[in-house]
């Protein structure tokens, strides 16, 4: 196993995401934000095969977002949720300042996982919204 900091292929950040159950992504759009990132984590097999990433998008300074936190199913419950997590924690640890917001949208199930990072739920102080784009590939 490898534990790469760099922006994943295209093809295979899209292939990761619909094997993980995050749905697709235009390639064009893909490589723009792949590429806009503030840190990406990603993990790759004995082959070279893209198992699993983490990205942080946001401003740098007051707002973080963590965002395709994703593993193949076929390595699921392998720990590569968590080793992608120490990743993210470390780098926010070391880059995020005093005082930042770190936010992200769990599935359910995973939600004791980010818990364990100190993830709590802003219900009831604040609730998060979300409005899709609709109309538009993405």
């Amino acid at each position: 196993m490898q534990i790469l900091y760099e922006v994943p292929e295209v093809r295979e950040y899209i292939q990761l995401r619909i094997a993980a159950g995050l749905g697709t992504k235009n390639e064009l759009l893909a490589d723009k934000v792949l590429s806009r990132s503030l840190f990406t984590v990603i993990v790759k097999d004995e082959h070279s095969e893209l198992i699993g990433m983490g990205r942080i998008i946001g401003d740098g300074g007051y707002y973080y977002q963590v965002v395709d936190l994703a593993v193949d199913p076929s390595r699921q419950g392998e720990g590569l949720e968590e080793v992608v997590m120490n990743e993210i924690t470390s780098y926010l640890n070391r880059n995020a300042p005093e005082g930042a917001d770190v936010v992200l949208m769990a599935d359910v199930p995973a939600i004791p996982m980010y818990q364990k990072y100190g993830f709590e739920f802003t219900y009831p102080k604040s609730i998060s919204l979300c409005r899709r784009i609709a109309g538009k590939s993405s």
